[in-house]
């Protein structure tokens, strides 16, 4: 199914933006931290291999994870000018997960 293949390579990125965003990336002010590129990308592992097998479970939880980082990425976007294309791109990943998501729940069979 294309939504489940958009779920899992939207999420894929977001879990590689992180890194190369918070640890490599140029920063203001040399703020470039392994710490936090650890702490943003391992949340992001969590549900990857549920996420990568399509299943609904998975999907919702990284779903609710994913407004985490919509909220960074708008606060991002808007206080920080330098960052703006980042965290856009990050709120756009967030985006189409979870539009994603939502197509690929509506397409699964109901289980009442």
């Amino acid at each position: 199914m294309i939504s489940a293949q958009i779920a899992r390579w939207s999420w894929l990125a977001l879990a590689v933006l992180q890194p190369l965003w918070h640890a490599l990336l140029p920063a203001p002010l040399g703020a470039r931290s392994w710490v936090l590129a650890a702490v943003a990308t391992l949340p992001l592992l969590l549900p990857l291999r549920g996420v990568w097998r399509a299943s609904l479970r998975s999907i919702t939880w990284a779903g609710y994870l994913s407004m985490l980082y919509l909220v960074v990425g708008v606060t991002e976007a808007w206080a920080n000018p330098s960052q703006r294309p980042t965290a856009l791109l990050q709120v756009a990943l967030v985006g189409i997960f979870v539009i994603s998501a939502v197509v690929l729940s509506r397409s699964a069979p109901s289980r009442s």
